[in-house]
């Protein structure tokens, strides 16, 4: 584990040393150490004559205090340092002179980006993002309910939905801001008082309710007494479910099952859950084993919506599509279920959420509350009321004392929702806000829900301060750039949780005792040992690697029909099991560019060739040592968002590998150059197309980066196979080549191109050459995740003097392995992170 570090008032005395020990230069330094090696070996091509990339040397000004001309600058010095400028057809500047240039660039560029950090800090004021968000209001309010999708999709900046430079905020914002509190709110109060609700249905009974049931009963699917046995996905509008719920909650499902064939194993299902309206289709929630043998009660736990069943459905069409005999006769895997049943809702009443928002006030009906604040006549409420009839008539909070409890209620609520200390002003204001709508004969309910909406809109909710430990000064310029300590918590927990402060972080923060550095490492451990850092793998892995994107691109069912729903949902899951595996036993983050293990179950094993894996639960497996796998490029997961679904593309996966791995992406094409389309004919090779491309001057100084890993990556097919060769639509005469997993065939086209020459002249064959390449620099790979990890943890881009900051933490990364949970501890106590 990484050893404590410095007290951030010495990094801060350390910083303040290294900026007054470098001033700036004089301009004169400028003119023998970087303008004449510029008038000798540049301006011919960014001068007054010609400028190419847009770029005029001799009248950029020397200025590094401007955003603007610095951004200049920066590019300038990148290309020296990577040798693309000179280019290396022209003549080379002496090495002292270049060098020289160089450590003048990096030195002015240093002293005005740390001078502007210390005045200003490097994180302006940054929202919560729509994940955030939800994931803020369902744990401050204890409901589950969704609420990103209401909410303005939000951009990506530098790879990642959380930098504040594109967190933009609109008067859209607000009034959906507004709207999904008011739904949070609602969701936390119980409709009605427990109603224990209990149907079991056998496989004969869902049949007969299911609509249009028997049209596959024969087909892929028959009765056995009352049990049902199927043996292929059911569509949609014949589905194995238990009744629906009737009102929101958290059911027992109990399922008696079991699988049946001649093979004798056990058969993996999906767990579904569909609304009753039957617009959507189901969605899959889980994948579990049904054992083989005598059927057995299976209890599992989930959560439904009102009028939503739970479903038990295949997730893969199995090859009873071509069996042509009787039903009856087939001896394929299938699953015999003599019943489903359904026991809830099982929460505690009145459930947490409500205590949350209105803890100590008792619920009655709404009629009731009306009639008694009118004077009317109070309704009987009868026993037997339906769950219809409490929807339309719900319980709703009504407190005996509105003021008394609106202003406990609300002062309670603060610093929960702000994740701070709230002083008396601010509290008294809102405490005012709800008092007024109670002086305006609002309900109690309603002013209550006025004022929670006003605190889940507000500015002290929607945004992360960032605030530092001391007060700017009245020019705005700040006297210590140090966060305070709940600015502290709130940056650890979305960095690590995408959600706000837990109880034992505030704690610290009100206590002043987070920021020490023994104190960061300690919570940095407990809460990656928490389950609310799967939120870190979903959102920082599920960003950085695409693995959001699984499912924007669906296969050509014609091309690959091995491709199936089980195979779709074990994608990601092993990326991210991948990922947490690295993570959880600080094994070296070089593990996610080569391994000699991965995460599989027994469908990605299929898939991989990786022989004894069974079940749908993940395993880690060590590789065959002739597997073609090992890292993350290889997973299917990658493989899939780096294709069309039809097509995969050299361009698009080195393009991938470029700016997810080695860290140095690609500049964007030239507008007036068109996109490669993939010749469907097979008539002319990729190789080929590209050649012609990369003709094009202004593509092939791009190209020579970008083409190499794409080639690298070639031999995997769309779906994550690897191929000797193309598939193709049309006759060959090479003819059809039978698929695995499926009675399908394709035509053979082409041989797959392998090899390419990297930009430095190394040749390689396959992958596994292209990856003893990249790990030849290993530090490029732990700087690349480095970055990454520093912008997605404090919400700003990587500036110039955060370089020096990155340089360090790979300099110890390299000293520990390279262990990817200490690099996550040198984020957290470094300058950049425990600062504004």
């Amino acid at each position: 584990m990484p050893s404590p570090r410095l007290t951030v008032p010495l990094i801060l005395a350390a910083t303040a040393s290294i900026c007054s020990a470098a001033p700036a230069t004089p301009a004169g330094a400028f003119n023998t150490q970087v303008k004449t090696l510029l008038d000798a070996h540049c301006t011919d091509c960014h001068g007054e004559d010609v400028q190419k990339a847009g770029l005029r040397l001799d009248t950029l000004p020397v200025d590094f205090a401007s955003a603007k001309t610095s951004a200049s600058w920066v590019k300038v010095l990148d290309k020296m340092a990577s040798g693309e400028m000179p280019p290396k057809k022209e003549e080379r500047p002496p090495q002292p002179a270049l060098q020289a240039a160089m450590n003048y660039l990096r030195g002015e560029l240093h002293h005005a980006s740390l001078a502007n950090q210390q005045k200003q800090g490097r994180v302006m004021i940054r929202r919560l993002n729509g994940t955030e968000y939800e994931n803020t209001v369902n744990d401050l309010l204890g409901t589950k309910t969704p609420l990103k999708e209401m909410l303005p999709e939000d951009s990506t900046t530098a790879g990642f939905d959380n930098v504040s430079s594109g967190l933009d905020l609109s008067a859209t914002h607000f009034l959906l801001y507004q709207e999904a509190a008011t739904k949070a709110i609602t969701a936390a109060i119980p409709v009605q008082p427990p109603m224990p609700f209990s149907n079991t249905r056998t496989g004969l009974e869902m049949t007969q309710k299911g609509p249009y049931f028997k049209q596959g009963l024969g087909r892929t699917s028959k009765l056995q007494g009352d049990a049902l046995i199927i043996y292929s996905k059911l569509p949609r509008y014949g589905l194995c479910s238990t009744a629906s719920a009737p009102v929101a909650g958290r059911y027992k499902i109990q399922i008696k099952a079991c699988a049946v064939g001649a093979e004798t194993k056990p058969v993996s299902v999906g767990f579904m859950t569909v609304m009753d309206s039957g617009r959507e289709g189901p969605v899959l929630r889980d994948v579990r084993d049904i054992p083989h043998g005598e059927p057995q009660i299976i209890e599992y736990e989930i959560d439904l919506a009102r009028r939503q069943s739970f479903v038990l459905n295949f997730l893969t069409s199995w090859d009873i599509r071509g069996f042509k005999k009787p039903i009856e006769e087939y001896t394929g895997p299938g699953v015999l279920v003599e019943y489903l049943k359904i026991e809830g809702p099982i929460d505690a009443f009145p459930p947490p959420s409500y205590n949350a928002i209105f803890s100590g006030v008792p619920l009655k009906a709404r009629s009731v509350v009306k009639a008694e604040n009118t004077g009317g006549r109070v309704p009987k409420i009868p026993d037997n009321r339906n769950d219809s009839q409490w929807h339309a008539d719900p319980l709703v909070p009504d407190s005996a004392n509105p003021k008394e409890d609106a202003a406990r209620l609300i002062r309670a609520f603060l610093p929960r929702a702000f994740r701070r200390a709230v002083s008396e002003e601010v509290q008294q204001h809102y405490v005012q806000k709800v008092h007024g709508k109670l002086d305006e004969k609002y309900t109690f309910f309603d002013a209550m829900t006025y004022g929670y909406k006003l605190i889940l809109s507000s500015p002290d909710f929607l945004f992360l301060s960032n605030a530092p430990a001391t007060p700017a000064a009245a020019s705005g310029e700040l006297a210590s750039t140090k966060l305070d300590n709940f600015s502290l918590a709130e940056r650890l927990s979305y960095f690590l949780w995408s959600t706000m402060p837990d109880n034992e972080l505030l704690s610290l923060a009100y206590r002043g005792e987070l920021s020490k550095p023994a104190t960061l490492q300690a919570q940095v451990e407990r809460m990656l040992n928490s389950p609310k850092a799967n939120n870190f793998t979903k959102n920082f892995a599920g960003q950085w690697l695409d693995l959001r994107k699984i499912d924007f691109t669906i296969p050509d069912p014609q091309l690959y029909s091995d491709f199936d729903s089980l195979l779709l949902w074990a994608m990601p899951l092993e990326t991210e099991l991948f990922f947490e595996e690295v993570l959880k036993n600080n094994l070296s983050l070089l593990n996610f560019v080569d391994s000699d293990w991965s995460m599989v179950n027994e469908r990605l094993a299929m898939l991989y060739g990786i022989p004894g894996v069974t079940g749908s639960k993940f395993k880690k497996v060590k590789l065959p040592a002739e597997s073609r796998r090992g890292g993350v490029m290889t997973h299917a997961s990658v493989l899939k968002v780096t294709a069309d679904g039809t097509h995969t593309s050299p361009i698009l996966r080195g393009k991938w590998v470029l700016e997810k791995i080695i860290g140095k992406p690609p500049s964007p094409p030239p507008p007036d150059v068109a996109a490669i389309e993939p010749d469907i004919r097979g008539a002319t090779t990729i190789r080929q197309q590209l050649d012609m491309h990369r003709n094009t001057p202004a593509c092939n100084s791009c190209h020579a980066h970008i083409d190499p890993p794409g080639f690298a990556l070639e031999n995997y097919d769309p779906i994550g196979n690897w191929r000797e060769f193309y598939r193709v639509t049309t006759r060959t005469k090479a003819g059809i080549v039978n698929l695995p997993y499926t009675s399908r065939g394709v035509y053979r086209g082409p041989d797959v191109e392998q090899g390419a020459v990297t930009p430095e002249g190394k040749p390689f064959k396959d992958l596994a050459d292209y990856k003893k390449l990249l790990l030849e620099d290993k530090d490029q790979i732990a700087r690349s995740l480095t970055k990454k990890l520093l912008i997605y943890s404090t919400g700003a881009d990587i500036q110039f003097a955060d370089r020096e900051v990155v340089e360090q933490i790979v300099a110890k990364l390299k000293a520990e392995n390279y262990g990817f949970r200490t690099l996550v501890h040198e984020v957290v106590q470094s300058r950049v992170f425990l600062n504004k």
